[in-house]
């Protein structure tokens, strides 16, 4: 049986990809509401905020549910959450109900935590519904939901807000409700959590008989068996092993950090768009449209980023990158005119996925299989975890300062962000690892 044969895979599948393109048409209709009601920027950040901070604080607590608990329920139980919050702010927009600033704030927080413990038992229900032999092809249909769902949503977001300032959360209850319909045709017991069919693999840093050369002496036994808190303090001692690794090889940590600054900076500027195109009374369509170039942006970013990373060391290729979005925010600093800003924000989709499918490809080749995953996740804390920072500080500065003056404080962070990775990033050949070995 084929994937596209598979009615339990479609199922799961097209609900999960229809609720995405409304969480990302509410995502922008979330910070475009606070501006159009209370004219404040920095709660349009505070909102922004809101809804990212549930990325970084609450995947391990989702991880831990998706292996426990029936991930259908989970789904089932994520959505439904959504489902409310975005009700919520629906009627609050609709009826101008009093305490609507608030309700915001903890609607974007609920929609955050339901997209986390969503999206990752999503990825273990595929297997779940899936042989082996399609899982592949059903990996690239999932990771394919994201610069689709974005494109979309932010496009049809934008659109709706501009016929009506609670369309968009009408869409996205729609979304939800959808969702939880795909979910309710299939089977509960497909969903139920497994024990693991063999014990898991010796870890590098854990388990090693002699003491790490990274971390010090051999940690204690951390298994993943015993009580639940037993599996997430272990966890955590595992992650933290992982960011000291990390921050001992200086390629990794310095690319890390810029990446982080950079997620800061393009915070500012998202928030930026939305200030602009509202002061100037420009139709909210534009806005989606400016922001949807970023996932046209990124899908072009990933076809070209294998041939890239083959032609040039990760080292040349990173520098590239980054000197390529100093260009593309001094645009923004020159012009806040629609086209200009569709190109550059395009651009830094395109360029972001060139960074991360280098990096990724970097760290696999510069650490042991067995560490990979820490190593990753250590990295994601940094730079997912400089979103709603990103969030705070634009929406401060733009209150403060304004629009012109926020494009070219963002400008100067960047090309000071580009000088130091030019002097620090020297150049090296392809095929050299030697500036992956540890301090």
């Amino acid at each position: 049986m084929t994937l596209l044969k598979n009615q339990r895979f479609l199922l799961l599948w097209s609900g999960n990809a229809l609720s995405l393109v409304g969480t990302s048409g509410v995502r922008l209709a979330y910070p475009l509401l606070a501006l159009t009601l209370f004219d404040s920027p920095s709660l349009a950040g505070w909102i922004a905020f809101a809804a990212a901070v549930p990325t970084l604080l609450l995947q391990v607590p989702a991880g831990l549910a998706a292996d426990t608990v029936n991930r259908r329920l989970v789904m089932l139980l994520a959505s439904a959450a959504g489902l409310i919050a975005t009700t919520a702010v629906l009627l609050a927009s609709a009826l101008d109900l009093r305490g609507t600033a608030i309700i915001l704030v903890v609607a974007a927080v609920v929609e955050g935590c339901a997209y986390v413990f969503f999206s990752i038992a999503e990825v273990g229900a595929v297997r779940d519904v899936v042989d082996e032999r399609h899982r592949t092809v059903a990996f690239s249909f999932l990771e394919a939901e994201q610069p689709i769902g974005n494109l979309a949503g932010r496009a049809v977001g934008g659109a709706l807000f501009d016929l009506s300032r609670w369309a968009p959360f009408l869409l996205n209850a729609f979304s939800y409700v959808f969702c939880l319909v795909t979910l309710a045709r299939m089977p509960s017991r497909l969903f139920d959590p497994r024990p693991s069919a063999a014990a898991p693999a010796p870890d590098p840093f854990v388990e090693a008989p002699t003491p790490d050369p990274f971390v010090g002496a051999p940690a204690p036994d951390q298994s993943w068996g015993g009580t639940a808190l037993g599996r997430v303090t272990g966890f955590w001692q595992r992650m933290s092993e992982g960011l000291v690794w990390l921050w001992r090889i200086p390629y990794l940590r310095l690319t890390t950090v810029i990446t982080g600054v950079t997620n800061v900076l393009f915070q500012c500027i998202f928030l930026l768009i939305l200030v602009v195109t509202t002061r100037d009374g420009r139709p909210v369509w534009t806005v989606g449209a400016i922001l949807a170039a970023a996932g046209v942006g990124g899908i072009l970013g990933s076809v070209v980023a294998p041939r890239l990373e083959r032609a040039a060391s990760p080292r040349a290729l990173f520098l590239i990158c980054v000197w390529a979005w100093t260009a593309l925010l001094a645009l923004v600093a020159l012009s806040t005119h629609t086209l200009v800003l569709v190109v550059a924000w395009g651009g830094v989709g395109a360029v972001g996925s060139v960074v991360s499918v280098t990096l990724t490809v970097t760290r696999a080749r510069a650490v042991p299989d067995g560490a990979l995953g820490r190593i990753v996740s250590a990295a994601s804390v940094i730079t997912d975890g400089a979103v709603p920072v990103g969030a705070v500080l634009g929406g401060y500065l733009l209150a403060t300062a304004g629009p012109e003056v926020t494009a070219r404080v963002v400008l100067a962070a960047m090309l000071i962000a580009a000088v130091l990775c030019t002097r620090l990033l020297r150049p090296a050949p392809a095929s050299s690892l030697s500036d992956f070995v540890p301090e």
